[in-house]
């Protein structure tokens, strides 16, 4: 056995899209007992600028994918007219702390993470109007990658928040297959009963806590993992090809992200990190940083509570 250390914290916390009849009052409340929490890093289900500009380059059906904040990246980068070779010398300009605030926040937005540019105080910076009306635009997003994981980031005197999605095995879709479309729209109607089993009922609309919670809770972690994995194969030796490289692709991912945040954690050890993320990557995540990490520890929200 290891000899004993402080283990480094990790809590996940599974979210929805953020509804827009949530309170404000509501997103507050979850967010201050996060931020009293005190994590030394927050990372969040964000695509690494380096990612956006390789699915880019490699071109195909994701060179202009849509998720992970990778349309903002871009949308940032055309505005200081960014060119794919600037990403990694944009990087050390962003994270130095000699930098002026007018150089780190036009170096965030090169780098293809404008997120981390809402980290500085971006409203005192020299920055063309396009630039300042974009950043604003972002910062009031009603979105939990912003709300919650760069406002409390930010809040905390963060440099940055760690961007750990990943879209791995997009190749096996790349042209996207024949029926692909059809297979989507079959196997929804399928798992449509289940669906509805791991949705926030709607008298939790307006507590957000109770709402992560609810995703948090041992049934529903159950019952998305089988959402997006095991009832992928009911059809036994039977199952469509199609849903074989769904399931390997949505492994893939989750072990591509859990990679993205052990490695991040490197950067706090024996500290707090914490990660805002869609609710259906928790389980997949649980499983692959939950056993044999020696020194890290997975924290429950109910921790948090009083």
């Amino acid at each position: 056995m290891p000899p004993s250390v402080s283990s480094t914290e990790l809590l996940i916390v599974p979210t929805a899209h953020l509804s827009a009849t949530t309170p404000e009052a509501s997103v507050a409340r979850a967010r201050h007992r996060l931020m009293s929490w005190r994590p030394d890093l927050v990372a969040i289900e964000a695509l690494p600028g380096s990612l956006v500009v390789e699915y880019e380059q490699r071109g195909g059906t994701f060179a202009d994918v849509q998720v992970g904040g990778a349309v903002d990246a871009r949308r940032g980068a055309s505005l200081v007219d960014s060119s794919p070779s600037d990403v990694w010398s944009a990087r050390r300009e962003a994270c130095s702390p000699g930098g002026s605030t007018t150089d780190r926040v036009l170096a965030w937005l090169r780098v293809r993470e404008p997120i981390n540019a809402l980290l500085l105080p971006y409203e005192e910076a020299d920055l063309a109007d396009p630039v300042r009306e974009f950043l604003d635009e972002l910062a009031g997003r009603h979105r939990e990658t912003v709300s919650i994981g760069a406002h409390i980031a930010r809040e905390l005197g963060h440099d940055h928040v760690a961007h750990v999605d990943d879209h791995a095995g997009v190749e096996n879709i790349d042209p996207l297959p024949d029926g692909l479309e059809m297979e989507l729209r079959d196997y929804g109607r399928e798992i449509s009963g289940l669906l509805e089993d791991a949705v926030a009922p709607p008298h939790l609309a307006r507590d957000l806590w109770a709402q992560w919670r609810f995703y948090a809770s041992d049934a529903v972690r159950t019952t998305t993992e089988r959402l997006e994995s095991s009832e992928r194969l009911s059809g036994g030796e039977n199952t469509p090809h199609l849903r074989r490289v769904m399931l390997a692709n949505w492994r893939a991912r989750n072990l591509a992200i859990a990679a993205r945040l052990r490695a991040a954690s490197a950067a706090v050890p024996g500290g707090r990190v914490l990660f805002v993320v869609g609710s259906s990557h928790e389980m997949p995540l649980r499983t692959a940083l939950g056993t044999a990490q020696y020194d890290l520890r997975l924290v429950d929200l109910e921790e948090l509570e009083p």
